[in-house]
């Protein structure tokens, strides 16, 4: 069953990596007493069997190899829909590989605005750059008209970090590079329905205005109602993408105040530093798992969320968007669906980092330039 509480809808898609864990305790119940639940039913067996595949550290699977010299001289846009430290590290490290086979990047500062990012484009195009990458942007739907005059003057539009690589491209967009928000969204409803034995009553928190997030409380709810259609709930909570630094922690306690039942949350980190804050004022027990990884940092300290679907390092998909956006301008476009891991108290261990999750991620960078023929 799935019960729909719609909120105001801000008019922009927003980066799902904005800020960083919050710093109240969840519940009474540890993450430790969390991870180590085995669930009886034969649907929560099955639930716990299908999230378990994601636990291992994952393998990065490179793309195949090209000639980059051909990209040498050649500069290439990167817009994100905001500017913070995460987007800015995955900029460096597009920035520092195309600078190693000869090519230059330059950034625009979307500002959650469709009107900036439009502009933003617009210069690119102005700037007769090679490639355009925007980072959670779906660059069709907020800049419809820009991303026209991108490929009528034949610079490839790239999606990064802005819907789930398997759906159809949109109009004008050459690819995607994504981890996988259906997949998500479905080890997160796997992952709680194993810990509530699919006893479960669950809020899904989302934003309809990031596809993104949106593709991911869709596969959540899809994978409920294909495990527990009877017996577990869903509660859509579709936040404010303009309001909910502000808004978010009301919001969730007047959810869970209404539904004092509900003991499952499923959330994207982006809202990690305001739901746990709202968990813990009404004393609910609710189990949380995140999205991305940036909820880590309090976790490990017993604060927090439970568990995570963790995506690669910054720089790993920085690396990404200089290898899509250097394939599109040779007429090569590649969409790719990076590596998730779902990571829990009884995996993640003590290290808080992101490439901690990843091991063997700090070998990437070096990988790529062998599949550009620079190293």
């Amino acid at each position: 069953m799935v019960r729909r509480r719609a909120t105001a809808i801000a008019c922009m898609a927003i980066g799902v990596a904005c800020l960083p864990g919050c710093s109240a305790d969840s519940s009474g119940t540890s993450a430790s007493e969390i991870s180590s639940r085995t669930p009886q039913s034969d649907c929560g067996a099955e639930a716990q069997a299908a999230y378990e595949k994601a636990v291992e550290a994952p393998k990065f699977d490179l793309p195949p190899a090209f000639d980059a010299s051909d990209v040498k001289g050649k500069t290439f846009a990167y817009v994100g829909i905001i500017t913070n430290s995460i987007i800015q590290e995955k900029f460096d490290a597009f920035a520092e590989g195309l600078k190693s086979v000869g090519a230059k990047a330059i950034y625009f500062d979307g500002k959650g605005r469709p009107d900036v990012i439009t502009q933003a484009i617009e210069s690119a195009i102005a700037q007769n750059v090679s490639a355009i990458i925007g980072d959670g942007i779906d660059a069709a739907a907020l800049a419809g008209s820009a991303v026209a005059h991108a490929n009528a003057a034949n610079i490839p539009v790239i999606n990064m970090n802005a819907g789930d690589p398997g759906s159809s491209l949109p109009d004008g967009i050459a690819a995607n590079v994504a981890p996988g928000a259906f997949k998500t969204g479905v080890l997160q409803a796997d992952y709680l329905l194993a810990k509530t034995d699919c006893k479960m009553n669950a809020l899904s928190v989302f934003t309809s205005s990031a596809k993104l997030l949106a593709d991911q409380n869709t596969a959540f709810k899809k994978e409920v109602e294909r495990l527990c259609p009877k017996d577990c709930t869903v509660t859509e909570v579709d936040f404010d993408a303009a309001t909910y630094p502000t808004s978010m922690t009301p919001q969730m306690q007047s959810a869970l105040q209404r539904d004092p039942s509900i003991n499952a949350i499923a959330l994207g980190d982006v809202t990690a530093p305001y739901i746990p804050t709202a968990v813990q004022s009404v004393n609910s027990e609710a189990i949380m798992i995140g999205a991305q990884g940036d909820a880590l940092v309090d976790a490990l300290k017993g604060a927090g969320v439970a568990a995570d679907v963790v995506w690669p390092p910054t720089e790993v998909l920085g690396y990404y968007g200089a290898d899509a956006v250097m394939r599109a301008a040779l007429d090569q476009p590649l969409t790719v669906e990076t590596p998730l891991r779902l990571v829990d108290a009884s995996n993640w261990g003590t290290d808080p980092s992101i490439a901690a999750q990843f091991p063997g991620s700090e070998n990437l960078p070096d990988g790529f330039k062998k599949v550009w023929g620079v190293q």
